[in-house]
């Protein structure tokens, strides 16, 4: 079986199992026939030197093996082998397309319906149960308080940005009868505007030029972990969302796409709430997520859209006690618990639908 996917190619796996097999047999076979006797200091240097490559090719096929076959892990791209492995074995989708339980066109009698629309934040990405995001447990106060007259559903997308939400919304709304958005805004949310390169594109991380990194999970590890953190395009993310903000005329056309979602809620008589969420870890020193969001709201308060500013709610938090992982920095169980806390107070806990 020669085909890769989620588990790269087995020959590559082979192959390094064929060389490890062959050291250790050459290594018992200099300690069976070399003249230790006759050459001692060269023999002495020689085992020591085979006796050391075994072990430490033991250990590089012990590394090998969990990343081939139990590391499952998201990273920040989601290109990565693990992560091509989480999203086979956590993820589903309904017939709508989105990562929730299925539902139905008609809605059910007496309930009030809240669309959560966002990107990877909202899509729980890296979350292995979906009851352990934000939407699922505002639903479950809900659920409590409630029972029955809500239902939350989560309509996200991983890399969706603003005009792809604003191009999804209306068969949304239309399709399933909702009373009220919740636009989950991202500071990402922008980039489908901001101009790229060919040699310099931050949406997505280059491929490797030199290596099918499907051939080797080893390779794919180190490409992904060690080298890609290092590339201009990706090192420099953040501060290239940060000049599209910048840019009078980059600034000008999302504030268009804002205005766009929040007339389409305006002509369906639909509710739309703005949660501002920050980025957990930023590189760079141009993007300010909090100066970011007071920016956002006044101009959402000057369209009379609702909005509250999630970043002062992790503020002080370590960003390493709210990422997914070490490469993903999605906001994990803890982030999700503390963003569904505040939405709840902010916008349902002092009233009913």
């Amino acid at each position: 079986m020669l085909v890769s996917g989620a588990y790269g190619y087995i020959s590559d796996y082979l192959l390094l199992w064929a060389m490890l097999i062959s050291l250790f047999v050459h290594t018992w076979f200099f300690f069976k026939l070399f003249p230790r006797s006759k050459y001692r200091k060269t023999g002495l240097v020689l085992g020591n030197l085979l006796v050391f490559f075994c072990m430490l090719g033991a250990v590089a096929m012990a590394v090998v093996t969990n990343i081939r076959f139990t590391a499952v892990a998201t990273d920040s791209f989601g290109v990565s082998l693990p992560a091509r492995r989480w999203f086979a074995i956590y993820t589903r989708v309904n017939s709508f397309g989105f990562r929730d339980d299925e539902w139905t066109r008609e809605k059910p009698p007496g309930v009030h319906r809240i669309a959560f629309v966002g990107d990877s934040f909202t899509y729980g990405w890296g979350i292995k149960d979906e009851k352990d995001r934000f939407t699922e447990l505002i639903q479950a106060r809900f659920d409590k308080r409630d029972p029955g007259k809500v239902q939350v559903l989560n309509v996200a997308k991983p890399g969706w940005n603003t005009g792809d939400e604003a191009a999804a919304l209306p068969d949304i709304l239309d399709q399933l009868h909702i009373d009220e958005v919740v636009l989950c805004y991202v500071p990402n949310d922008i980039e489908g505007l901001i101009p790229t390169a060919k040699d310099f594109n931050p949406t997505r991380p280059p491929d490797s030029k030199f290596f099918n990194l499907d051939v080797s999970c080893l390779v794919d590890y180190l490409y992904r972990r060690i080298y890609l953190p290092r590339v201009p395009s990706v090192r420099g993310y953040d501060d290239w969302l940060a000049r599209g903000y910048a840019t009078d005329e980059i600034w000008r056309r999302h504030q268009q796409q804002l205005y766009h979602i929040a007339e389409i809620c305006r002509e369906r008589g639909v509710t739309l709430t703005v949660a501002l969420f920050p980025f957990i870890k930023t590189s760079g020193q141009g993007l300010k997520c909090e100066a970011l969001n007071q920016v956002l709201e006044r101009f959402l308060g000057r369209i009379h859209i609702a909005s509250i500013d999630l970043a002062p709610v992790i503020a002080g938090v370590p960003p390493s006690k709210l990422v997914v992982n070490a490469a993903d920095a999605h906001p994990n169980e803890r982030a999700n618990r503390m963003f569904a806390g505040a939405i709840w107070s902010a916008l349902y806990a002092g009233k009913s639908p």
